[in-house]
């Protein structure tokens, strides 16, 4: 096959598996913090809500503040205390020569804060994957449709494993046969693997861990695949060094990439080469469908921008949730996402362009290069016969 699909899933597409939102996994993990003996010990409980209440005061809503906010601060916020006089000089953080913290918090506090988080969205996510009310049939279904004509690369920042259980042969980066042990990144063979079907979890998974004790051919840090969900539980945490940045700061291992600077935690293996892979699949693309995404990776915006940007512009449909028809939702109110959606994918179905209605969920811009479905993912799944409708409406010109 020549012709080459690029599918993007966000977290609109495994909520409706019964995977935790975000106002879901925000009110679990300060319930969690707030009960557990050792944040109370080590003042996590206190850190949480000293941030919490900050963000509350700052945002313009106090029903806004989320997790990856939450996190994001404390994660920061931990690198404000001072080294010490003799640390070298790339090792010294830069800001706080020009700011002080002054709030009643400590380095061990919001570090044991962040190690919480992550856990907690370890464990609510690893959890989700076994309690799905819906039937994976149709999401085989529509992954196989896609394979039939093209060589078929699925990305997903989402933790849970929904699409390797839709498609258990889609290759991950690691070898693909059930083992009890970890299971290491294939570095060689992930890039000459460029044809192969396969899934790549951007963010981390539920099956990645830091197996302890290290395997004597891995590196510090290195993290590897669990076959077994539960196993990969046991291994989630990572309690030594960190991975560095140019400022001096550093962040903090973790199997699953949360908080708002997502792409400095990108910077290590096999996440950085699933950012690198999808750089150059969406620039190779055919056809690009972005699922469920509510367009808050900037890191990801950037690159689906530049594949939207080629001269034909290569087709893509955006998969999402709308009260209502897009147009009619979108007619007076245009939020982050529809901006986003305008200005960063270059999707034109709505204002001075318009846009054409399709049925009954479905929006096709006036330049032909992309097409909004506004009834959910499953709703998208159940409708296959809309959907080749739209395929072939759309400007194929490369």
């Amino acid at each position: 096959m020549t012709k080459r699909a690029v599918l993007l899933f966000g977290a609109g597409a495994s909520v409706e598996y019964e995977a935790p939102s975000t106002a879901a996994i925000t009110a679990e993990i300060e319930a969690q913090v707030m009960a557990d003996e050792w944040m109370k010990a080590s003042g996590g409980d206190k850190a949480y809500q000293l941030v919490k209440g900050r963000l509350q005061t700052y945002l313009q809503s106090p029903d806004d503040v989320n997790f990856e906010q939450i996190y994001h601060c404390a994660h920061e916020l931990s690198y404000m205390f001072p080294h010490s006089a003799g640390a070298m000089n790339e090792f010294r953080p830069l800001l706080p020569a020009f700011t002080a913290l002054k709030e009643p918090l400590d380095e061990r506090a919001l570090r044991a804060l962040c190690g919480k988080i992550t856990d907690v969205i370890y464990s609510r996510f690893s959890a989700a994957c076994d309690g799905n009310p819906l039937a994976l049939d149709p999401l085989s279904k529509f992954v196989e449709k896609i394979r039939r004509t093209h060589v078929t690369r699925i990305y997903t920042t989402n933790y849970d494993d929904f699409i390797l259980q839709a498609a258990p042969d889609l290759y991950t980066g690691f070898p693909n046969v059930p083992a009890p042990g970890p299971q290491q990144f294939e570095l060689r063979k992930f890039w000459d693997r460029l044809d192969d079907a396969s899934v790549f979890f951007l963010h981390g998974s539920v099956h990645l861990g830091f197996p302890h004790p290290m395997p004597e051919e891995s590196e510090i840090g290195d993290l590897y695949w669990f076959h077994s969900r539960a196993e990969a539980r046991k291994h989630a945490r990572f309690d030594g060094s960190d991975v560095s940045r140019m400022d001096g700061t550093q962040v903090m291992r973790t199997s699953v990439v949360t908080g708002l600077d997502k792409l400095s935690r990108l910077q290590q293996r096999p996440m950085s080469h699933f950012y690198a892979s999808l750089a150059s699949d969406l620039m190779r693309a055919d056809v690009i469908y972005v699922i469920g995404s509510g367009l808050t990776d900037l890191h990801l915006n950037s690159w689906l921008r530049e594949a939207r940007s080629l001269n034909p512009a290569t087709p893509l449909l955006f998969v999402d949730y709308w009260n209502g028809h897009f147009l009619e939702a979108t007619a007076f109110d245009y939020h982050r996402k529809e901006i986003l959606l305008f200005h960063e994918l270059r999707v034109h179905a709505k204002g001075p362009y318009g846009g054409k209605r399709l049925g009954d969920h479905w929006t096709l811009s006036p330049d032909g290069t992309s097409a909004i479905w506004d009834n959910g993912f499953q709703g998208f799944l159940a409708a296959e016969d809309e959907l080749n409708d739209v395929l072939l409406r759309l400007k194929f010109d490369h």
